[in-house]
């Protein structure tokens, strides 16, 4: 009795499993094909920069649009304008410690000056040269403080004096006694020195306010005119010149006027 052949193949088979004679071969099975994705999930690195862009192109037209609007976007966002205040403060602060800097070196370069002043004025044979000067001299100029063993001496500019009974020329004088001794003070002790080299003594006229003879203790201080007959309208070089009678000690103070 025969087989009946297989209803559920049209390809007969013959015993080794392959196709009868005359028959092709049946279709090879195996998996299925993967569906095929689409672009965008295919590319999703593309995908994500273009959403990038388009994102950043609407941000762009709601602010306005156009390049000009976003420079500005850029220019005035809170991260620009941080960095402009931090340079903005920094320069100012550079600007701030130069300033200081300059106005220090200036208060430093006139202590100096004053101090180099105070010293010159302080030492024997120090300061400007006049005719008749002495090597142990101390000398200033008119308006100085001179300042010798304690004994602090100011003389004003030699000026024209009272000239009712003549020509007269006075300087004001201030004595101040830093020393630990008492100290003779006479108008006396101031002489005039005039452009020919002539040397007068002190008078009672040319004014109403005359160095008046006294004692000074230690830290006491007196002031007042010491007048001379001359008549310093013409001009040329004065040296008032002061050196105590009645002390010992101390060295003779000039003050050059060049009128």
């Amino acid at each position: 009795m025969t087989s009946p052949t297989n209803p559920a193949s049209p390809f007969p088979s013959s015993a080794a499993g392959t196709p009868a004679p005359g028959y092709p071969m049946p279709p090879a099975s195996g998996p299925a094909p993967e569906p095929k994705r689409s672009w965008f999930a295919r590319h999703k690195i593309l995908t994500g920069i273009g959403a990038f862009v388009a994102v950043g192109i609407v941000a762009s037209a709601l602010n306005g649009g156009g390049g000009a609007g976003s420079s500005n976007a850029a220019a005035t966002s809170p991260a620009a304008q941080s960095i402009a205040s931090i340079a903005s403060q920094a320069t100012a602060g550079q600007d701030s410690a130069a300033t200081s800097n300059r106005q220090q070196q200036t208060q430093n370069d006139e202590a100096s000056k004053a101090d180099a002043g105070k010293a010159d004025t302080g030492k024997t044979g120090s300061g400007p040269s006049f005719p008749g000067k002495q090597s142990s001299d101390v000398v200033g100029n008119a308006g100085d403080t001179i300042d010798d063993d304690g004994i602090q001496v100011t003389a004003t500019a030699v000026s024209a004096g009272d000239a009712t009974l003549g020509p007269t020329a006075c300087s004001t004088i201030t004595i101040t006694n830093g020393s630990k001794n008492t100290l003779d003070v006479n108008a006396l002790d101031f002489t005039l020195q005039d452009p020919a080299g002539a040397i007068s003594n002190s008078g009672f006229m040319g004014s109403s306010n005359h160095l008046s003879a006294s004692k000074l203790i230690a830290g006491g201080s007196v002031s007042g005119d010491v007048c001379f007959d001359a008549d310093v309208s013409a001009g040329g070089q004065y040296v008032l010149l002061y050196k105590p009678t009645l002390s010992l000690f101390g060295h003779r103070r000039a003050w050059i006027n060049n009128l």
